[in-house]
């Protein structure tokens, strides 16, 4: 499958970056649209997923910037089997330099004259050419000065062709005012060139695919083209990596008009002309027998629910955010509000918006209950909760970073068919977030938690977070457990979760430029563990956390979202990226300053330059007269004194990650790099095709970024199979049967229609809700727990099958988790093989085995037996 890239302009000097004028004249995008133009200030890497879809992979893949860019040329130089990229750059004039744009000029003199004079007034660029090696990973390392690929000359076209007959290609660079670049590829691996004799009139062969099977990598693949790059066209070969002397390699060529042309047994270092006179017609074989369908089926028109969310204009309380954090929403539950024994699905609201319960009938449809008008501000977290004469409700967060209101819990209640609402103000200072609700004694009494997210007009100030618990239909602050989360940080998500088996859930949360941390539960009472669980180093912008048994060994591992690698911030513990905030205007506002150290210049700077500083802070303007003056500055050298003023957060890593649990410490594992190419919101642990091992759903995507920054789009959701052991493999959408486009948010497994297949649903901000029926997998057993009278679903226990030879994967119930959701409390637990007993460790540490009738699909186990 055929990948493009398409260059901008975008530097990859830190100094050109800070007198290089910025594109201000953005479209404003709307909240919930996907199928606009995005308008982007760097180069494109378009990866083809096979489908006839593509993803956008530029940063990930480290080509997202090579200044200002005439010729991109894929090219396997070091004949590895991978194709590497070449590019020229430069101009004449830098006509984006700040300084001289701004000199002034006689505005009477508007003649061809003067226009010339202002563009000979504009520095020259000279900027080097630049060669990155393709590692076969789908990123690439820049090499130019290593392979002698990195001329500053202003270079234009860029052609190939073998000049010393040595079955390589040889690159040649047209320069400007000056004679063209010529290199000789002395690469010494093996190859094979391939010629072609067209039939007249195109005696090339262009247009023609040229294959080549069993060489360096399993499959590579050429076209035969005529020009295509800017103003340039090489001799029509082209050369492939045959792997060692040994191999014997095949040759496959389909002309333009579908005939087909193979060469077997083709040997190294040999050039092939293949003629056109012998090609013969393609054989058709009888259709392939269809593979399996997907194991999902859409069936959001069931539903017909969009999430609604209104424009907030957040930079104009802080302009210098990287992100909007009004678009936070929504989350999701799958819970029984009513006690009919069918789950329902709660979506969250957006400002303007409203709260949804979709009732389900069992079989396929679903019915909108109306719950009065409450949304003044998103409705974020979502959670269960069981009153101590044991009535159900929803807990919501309702947020008030867009209203200035007062931050409040709302608990909703169904009764004779009625919706009733409760509300109740919360103790916080902030905005609050997420909600996680356990059992964390082992008394049966739930406790909530209720995370602080973001102080208005503050970011990124820490804020506090509180433990509740209810009493007399009132929350009140829990007194085991005052001022423990004081401070917490910026919480994304949260997860109660039993991570040493003793019975008594620890908490977990993803907190925004910290580290996922962990407050260990001393029956009851928390203290923070993070440094002893070693995750204190793997600070980031976590944005989701649940908990998994990923390599079945009885263990909860911890899943953790991040922002992803495929952004243009970049963070590794040696370089992290780093965020001075603090008065530093001292106009008792929160200025924000991203820096970072360029190698280059051997300095921590400011990542954005003087045009996005200086409104934030206007004394950069008489410090800074000129851009030029800005450009090598340090950010000690920026804020001078002022710096004292503030305060400095780092992050240390911005991949998504598993901890795989050892027991008294965490091993990181970051996620597939299909699973970096965006933030991951929701997540969801479930065993989806029910062959015994659990896999992981993530819900992708965030395009609410300041407008120079380009949105985040690479994901459709994705499911990550586990292979048994611990490996996590992703899924095609077309095996899944999973794409879905927006911004997603929350997601939370179920199983609507009763069938013991895991069913999904996935949450957009401000777009349709989406809604996906299990047809494919195995089913699985469906457990339902009987707990205790304050815990009658058993949240917070803790279920494995046990078989005639060992166990399956370890599965916790959790009161929400993932991102603002609450997956079903039936479990669907996927079969190996017949278990023989469900053994439940039971909040406060009581464990029961519970027999498995042969060919059973359902049963209930219960605390007391």
């Amino acid at each position: 499958h055929e990948d493009f890239i398409v260059m901008d302009m975008l530097s990859r000097h830190h100094t050109l970056k800070m007198t290089q004028m910025i594109a201000t004249n953005f479209t404003p995008v709307l909240p919930g649209e996907i199928d606009n133009r995005p308008q982007i200030r760097q180069n494109t890497l378009f990866w083809n997923r096979g489908d006839g879809t593509y993803a956008q992979i530029a940063c990930f893949a480290g080509l997202e910037a090579t200044d200002w860019t005439w010729t991109p040329a894929f090219l396997d130089v070091d004949l590895d089997g991978y194709e590497d990229l070449l590019v020229s750059n430069g101009h004449a004039f830098d006509t984006q330099d700040l300084d001289t744009a701004q000199l002034p000029f006689d505005r009477k003199d508007r003649g061809p004259a003067a226009a010339v004079r202002h563009l000979m007034s504009f520095p020259k660029l000279e900027t080097p050419n630049y060669a990155f090696r393709n590692c076969g990973n789908l990123a690439f390392e820049e090499v130019g000065a290593a392979w002698g690929f990195n001329s500053k000359q202003v270079c234009h076209g860029i052609i190939f062709a073998d000049l010393d007959n040595d079955g390589d290609l040889d690159p040649i660079v047209s320069s400007l005012n000056a004679p063209p670049l010529v290199y000789r590829n002395d690469s010494a691996a093996p190859r094979i060139q391939v010629r072609l004799k067209g039939k007249a009139p195109n005696g090339r062969g262009i247009g023609a695919k040229v294959e080549v099977l069993g060489g360096a990598v399993p499959r590579q693949s050429q076209q035969i083209v005529c020009g295509g790059r800017y103003l340039s066209s090489d001799d029509p070969i082209r050369v492939f990596a045959a792997g060692t002397l040994k191999n014997r390699l095949k040759i496959e060529v389909t002309w333009r008009n579908g005939t087909r042309s193979l060469v077997n047994e083709a040997t190294a270092n040999h050039i092939y002309e293949i003629d056109e006179a012998g090609a013969q017609p393609v054989q058709t074989t009888p259709s392939k027998v269809p593979g399996p369908p997907p194991l999902f089926r859409e069936v959001s028109s069931l539903l017909n629910h969009k999430h609604h969310d209104q424009v907030f204009d957040d930079f104009a309380r802080q302009p210098l955010l990287s992100k909007k954090l009004s678009q936070l929403g929504p989350g999701v539950a799958w819970m029984d509000f009513d006690g009919d024994g069918r789950d329902e699905l709660a979506v969250g609201g957006g400002r303007g918006g409203a709260l949804a319960i979709l009732r389900s009938d069992g079989k396929s449809g679903f019915v909108k209950t109306e719950v009065p008008n409450i949304t003044s501000d998103d409705l974020l977290g979502l959670a269960p909760w069981v009153s101590s004469n044991g009535s159900r409700s929803l807990l919501v967060a309702r947020a008030n970073y867009e209203s200035g209101g007062v931050p409040s819990l709302l608990k909703i209640s169904a009764s004779g068919g009625a919706i009733t609402v409760f509300t109740q103000a919360l103790p916080l200072a902030s905005s609050p977030g997420p909600l996680a609700v356990a059992d964390i004694d082992g008394s049966g009494v739930p406790t909530l938690f209720v995370g602080g997210r973001v102080k208005a007009g503050r970011y990124p100030e820490s804020v506090s977070s509180h433990l509740l618990v209810e009493r007399s239909d009132q929350f009140v602050p829990d007194p085991r457990n005052a001022g423990v989360l004081q401070q917490a940080g910026l919480v994304s998500a949260a997860v109660w979760s039993d991570l040493n088996g003793d019975g008594f859930p620890e908490l977990i949360l993803a907190c925004e430029w910290g580290p996922v941390r962990i407050f260990e539960n001393e029956r009851g009472r928390l203290r923070e563990a993070t440094k002893e669980w070693k995750l204190d180093p793997f600070t980031g912008w976590w944005t989701s956390v649940t908990t998994g048994d990923i390599d079945g060994d009885g263990r909860l591992d911890i899943i953790a979202g991040n922002w992803g690698l495929n952004g243009l911030y970049r963070a590794t513990p040696q370089n992290p990226l780093r965020l001075y905030y603090g008065d530093l205007a001292g106009d008792g506002s929160v200025q924000l300053v991203d820096a970072a150290f360029d190698s280059e210049i051997g300095k921590l700077v400011p990542r954005e330059n003087l045009t996005m500083l200086a409104p934030a802070m206007p004394f950069l303007r008489s410090k800074f007269p000129s851009y030029a003056s800005f450009r090598m500055a340090s950010l000690g050298e920026v804020l001078g004194e002022r710096i004292h003023l503030g305060q400095e957060l780092l992050a240390a890593t911005l991949a998504s990650m598993v901890f795989l649990n050892r027991g008294d410490h965490f091993e990181a594992v970051p996620l597939p790099a299909a699973a970096q190419w965006t933030p991951v919101f929701g997540i969801s642990v479930a065993d989806v095709d029910g062959d015994g091992a659990d896999d992981l759903f993530l819900a992708q995507n965030f395009f609410a970024t300041r407008k120079e920054i380009p949105r985040l789009d690479a994901g459709r959701g994705l499911w990550l199979r586990n292979d048994g052991k611990g490996n996590l493999h992703p899924i095609t959408a077309a095996e899944s049967g999973i794409a879905v486009w927006g911004e997603q948010r929350g997601c939370a497994v179920g199983d609507f229609d009763g069938d013991g297949r895991v069913d999904l649903a996935v949450m957009q901000n401000a777009n349709e809700t989406k809604v996906f029926r299990n047809e494919g997998a195995k089913p699985g057993l469906r457990v339902r727990l009987k707990g205790p009278a304050g815990n009658p679903d058993g949240i917070g226990a803790a279920l494995r099958l046990k078989y005639a030879n060992g166990a399956g994967p370890l599965r916790e119930l959790h009161g929400a988790s993932g991102y603002l959701s609450h997956d079903s409390v039936v479990a669907i637990m996927g079969m190996r093989a017949q278990p023989t007993h469900v053994a439940v460790r039971w909040p406060g540490g009581r464990l029961t085995e519970h027999p498995v009738a042969p060919g059973a699909k359902e049963m209930v186990a219960g605390f007391t037996e």
